[in-house]
């Protein structure tokens, strides 16, 4: 019983110490010992446990200037094993392969029709994820854990479900498909909920537990953290608020370019861009498009931040580069509708945040698998 304590207590120790160094970078000894509260002993063997098992390595010391001996210190092997996120929407498929980090090492993307058939969809993304591939000269098992993020609200499998925006993907097993073409157990999440987890994890909610964020784009969409969990729901379509009529969302494109979505993909970015364009050199009615845009959105966003009460609250998307122009109307708006106003912050992340979400939600995977109860040993491939 005693031997059995020992080990429990070994454990949480090796769990403590590895979190140390993927927080604190590059730290000393002394840095982790201060971090974890440990003695030098203890934190001297679990690092040295931790660079057998394959995950800490010793960094070669830097002179400070003083004249003695540099600190030795330690570094996560990030490039222990790669992962992949794919964002799967209905113009284009994209996908980058990163470290154990998040960062980017390749990515790609191809062009989609928004009326293409599964079979074109899942042929472009298997296209686009075997280029990534090529790229970093490696093979599918080099990656340890892939997800991918799906426009529209998403079963476990990767199918829509009724009503998504990709057509005939109700019945598509993504999962299925993925496993046969490159041997990965995927994750699935909706791409607004993936977003969030890029924002959550590397963008402007990063070290925030209670988040709100609204993806303002070509269409309109959100998703939440709660205590720092992704708030999924039932069917994992929470967030889908603008679903609802008098929250205006499905009228917000049409308010701020005077015409319906029944046009493609770039006429749609061209009227956009014209009307802030327009607005920005002052043309009146232009302003007033962009006042009603800013309303439109602020009505889910106030309905969701009055059920979630978030610290942050987070624009992205392909309207945020414009965000001078209306987030502050859309402010206003939400706080003259809320009891607590959160943090207004506007994304910094890329057009491939979402793939990088996916990225996030795969890692979840691998912190799971080796860092759940103890630090497991690096494996010589990717777990299947």
């Amino acid at each position: 019983m005693a031997l059995a304590r020992v080990h429990q207590v070994r454990a949480r120790h090796l769990l403590t110490a590895i979190e140390a160094v993927r927080t604190l970078g590059t730290p000393t000894t002394a840095q982790v010992i201060e971090h974890t509260g440990l003695s030098r002993p203890s934190v001297i063997s679990l690092l040295e446990e931790l660079e057998e098992l394959g995950w800490v390595a010793v960094e070669d010391p830097v002179p400070d200037g003083s004249g003695g001996r540099p600190p030795q210190r330690f570094r996560f092997r990030v490039e222990a094993g790669r992962l992949v996120g794919v964002d799967v929407g209905l113009h284009r498929v994209t996908a980058v392969l990163t470290d154990l980090a998040g960062a980017v090492i390749a990515s790609d993307e191809a062009a989609v029709a928004p009326e293409a058939l599964p079979p074109e969809r899942l042929a472009a993304l298997d296209s686009v994820v075997a280029r990534l591939l090529d790229q970093a000269r490696l093979d599918a098992t080099a990656v340890w854990a892939a997800a991918v993020a799906l426009t529209g609200p998403v079963t476990p499998t990767g199918a829509t479900l009724p009503g998504g925006p990709l057509p005939g993907w109700g019945s598509v097993d993504l999962v299925a498909h993925v496993r046969a073409r490159f041997g990965w157990t995927v994750q699935v999440v909706n791409d607004v909920m993936s977003a969030l987890l890029a924002e959550s994890t590397w963008g402007a909610a990063q070290g925030s537990q209670d988040v709100v964020f609204v993806l303002a784009s070509v269409r309109t969409g959100a998703a939440a953290l709660v205590s720092g969990r992704l708030l999924r729901g039932h069917a994992g379509i929470a967030g889908e608020i603008g679903a609802l009529p008098d929250v205006h969302w499905l009228r917000a494109l049409e308010d701020l370019t005077g015409q319906d979505d029944d046009i493609s993909l770039q006429e749609q970015q061209e009227l956009i861009r014209a009307v802030f364009d327009a607005a920005r050199a002052g043309d009146t009615q232009a302003q007033e498009r962009v006042e009603a845009y800013a309303r439109d959105v602020a009505t889910g966003a106030a309905a969701l931040t009055l059920t979630t009460d978030p610290e942050v609250l987070v624009v992205g998307g392909g309207q945020a580069r414009w965000a001078d122009q209306w987030v502050d109307a859309f402010s206003a708006r939400v706080r003259a509708n809320v009891i607590r106003m959160p943090q207004v912050r506007v994304s910094t992340l890329g057009g491939d945040h979402v793939a990088r979400g996916a990225v996030r939600l795969a890692l979840d995977e691998v912190e799971k698998t080796y860092f759940s109860t103890t630090v497991l040993a690096v494996p010589a491939q990717g777990f299947r």
